[in-house]
């Protein structure tokens, strides 16, 4: 190990110097002396002695001892009392040592990498901020479902503040066009950078538009499907019947019902929801819920004749009378002047 230094001064420092100090002039020699920087013969030793000097001023306790005692003991040790040294507290190896004490405070043994760092957090420090941005102003944009479906160009209106350099506020009406694609999931945002607020000191934020349908008389939409509510009486439900939906197209469908229909069913008809934005021409689907009419009242001849039909037996079990009692029913039934069968159709 080589003797005779003084640490404070191959640092460049006074005894009085603090942690913060030492940091800093090492973290300039170091770098200026570093051999793979500086090809000059001497910059070597002078990087090791830099290195041993700022490993032992760096530990509050080995610094301690060399301020008391000096280099001598720190490396040979202190008298025992019995003619012989109690230590040393320090050995620094000038092969390795160096280079484990440069990777240990820059994070890395590659001098020019450790220079790169240093540009970055120099330049963090002196860059200016840019300005603060307002907050985001947040409107909901109501539309219709045909608007939605067919898409729409809409023009919006907001209102924001700007401060004036006087420290008054003027009131600034703006006119925004939302171009809404046909089909746009609800929800969607329509972003619009810069259009908030202003003040001198910072830039305005986004006003942002969120898409939501309105009320419809006839539709619900959930994701791509529309929903539409059908209260159906219970003889429909029971021997099939058709319902008619107005699309919002401007189209009449009619929608089958053949099987029996029970409380709380759904009837889905396919590509006749809301247009996909992400597939052209695909489409979601109509969705009918049902809900079934009960009477509130039945006589009881309407009891019998209910009765009669649930427990009607097989054509292949019907005796002749049972057959020509049908025959008669059905005759009275669907008379064109006297018969009933009309109403059934209401």
């Amino acid at each position: 190990m080589t003797r005779g230094l003084d640490y404070y001064e191959v640092m460049g420092l006074t005894r009085s110097a603090n942690d913060i100090d030492i940091r800093r002039a090492y973290r300039r020699l170091a770098l200026k002396y570093h051999p793979d920087i500086n090809s000059e013969s001497a910059a070597r030793d002078e990087f090791i002695r830099i290195c041993e000097a700022y490993e032992v001023l760096s530990d509050p306790k080995m610094k301690g001892f060399y301020d008391l005692y000096g280099e001598d003991a720190l490396k040979d040790g202190l008298p025992d009392g019995k003619g012989g040294l109690k230590g040393p507290l320090y050995r620094f190896n000038p092969e390795e040592s160096p280079a484990l004490v440069f990777q240990r405070f820059f994070g890395t043994s590659n001098p020019y990498e450790a220079l790169e760092a240093l540009s970055h957090q120099f330049e963090a420090m002196t860059s200016e901020e840019p300005p603060a941005k307002g907050k985001s102003k947040v409107y909901p944009l109501e539309l219709t479902l045909e608007e939605i479906y067919h898409g729409c160009l809409k023009k919006v209106a907001h209102k924001r503040k700007v401060l004036l350099y006087s420290g008054e506020y003027e009131e600034e009406e703006r006119t925004l066009t939302v171009d809404v694609k046909p089909g746009l999931p609800t929800g969607t945002r329509f972003v619009f950078e810069g259009e908030g607020n202003k003040t001198p000191k910072r830039e305005p934020g986004p006003v942002v538009f969120v898409l939501k349908p309105k009320p419809h008389s006839r539709f619900s939409r959930r994701g791509a499907d529309l929903v539409h509510k059908v209260t159906m009486p219970l003889h429909h439900a029971l021997i099939g019947t058709s319902v008619d939906v107005r699309t919002l197209d401007d189209r009449d469908l009619k929608v089958p019902i053949a099987d029996i229909v029970r409380p709380g069913s759904t009837v889905v008809v396919p590509g006749e929801g809301m247009p996909l934005p992400a597939s052209p021409g695909a489409r979601g689907n109509l969705i009918l819920e049902i809900d079934l009419l009960f009477p509130t009242h039945l006589n009881e001849t309407q009891k019998m004749l209910l009765r009669s039909a649930f427990f009607l037996p097989p054509a292949t079990e019907q005796n002749e009378e049972q057959k020509k009692a049908l025959r008669d029913y059905e005759a009275a039934f669907t008379h064109e002047l006297k018969g009933w069968a009309t109403v059934f159709k209401r």
